[in-house]
């Protein structure tokens, strides 16, 4: 895993993390060479962890409406899609619902994750919005990989993006180096490179981490 994987922003301010769930039909890969356990598999044991650790952190869920959680955007084919809150109550019956296929256009996740803030916390001035930490969950290269790059490149503010990348192959490491380069001119993106990480625990740690 990657050492970049420290927390964004300042302690102590409030935070919003927010999901962008790759799920592709690539997602039905093995995450490791040779294995047997899908990319989806590995990632929804990790969610699993995360839903159940932000739950315990979250003393306004039991107030808010379905519970509270971790506000998830999927993305897949050109669509996407607001699944809204995933929790421990509810990521079985939410994640069953999700249909696995499509091409990876990584942009329509995107912007529908930046919209759901803008919704959510727009009306509040800039200065007194909650960071937000968008935690982005892919296995490889995007058919808009270039557009998104530029997208994430001008990102500031009070938003970060977190890019954690599962799988292997040529698709895996393209992917890899285009994200790196931008980590490296902009403090607002993180890349943690899972590779072919098979336990959920790891890759929930490496999250969690960046939304301490």
């Amino acid at each position: 895993m990657s050492s970049s994987a420290q927390p964004f922003g300042q302690p102590g301010e409030e935070k919003e993390p927010m999901l962008l769930l790759d799920t592709t039909g690539s997602m039905n890969f093995p995450t490791e060479e040779g294995g047997q356990t899908k990319r989806r598999e590995t990632i929804q044991e990790a969610i699993k962890l995360i839903v159940a650790e932000l739950a315990k952190e979250d003393s306004q869920a039991a107030s808010e409406e379905g519970g509270g959680g971790l506000r998830t955007v999927t993305f897949a084919g050109g669509e996407a899609y607001d699944i809204e809150d995933l929790n421990p109550d509810n990521l079985h019956d939410k994640w069953s619902q999700i249909r696995w296929g499509g091409g990876t256009y990584i942009m329509p996740g995107f912007e529908k994750l930046l919209e759901v803030y803008k919704d959510e916390f727009g009306a509040r001035p800039a200065n007194e919005r909650p960071t937000l930490l968008a935690l982005i969950v892919t296995d490889g290269e995007a058919e808009d990989t270039n557009e998104f790059a530029h997208a994430i490149e001008r990102v500031g503010g009070s938003i970060y993006v977190a890019l954690a990348i599962l799988g292997f192959g040529a698709e895996h490491d393209r992917a890899l180096r285009a994200y790196q380069q931008i980590e490296a001119r902009n403090k607002h993106v993180k890349v943690i490179t899972f590779g072919s990480e098979t336990d959920p625990g790891v890759i929930a740690t490496g999250l969690l981490r960046m939304i301490e």
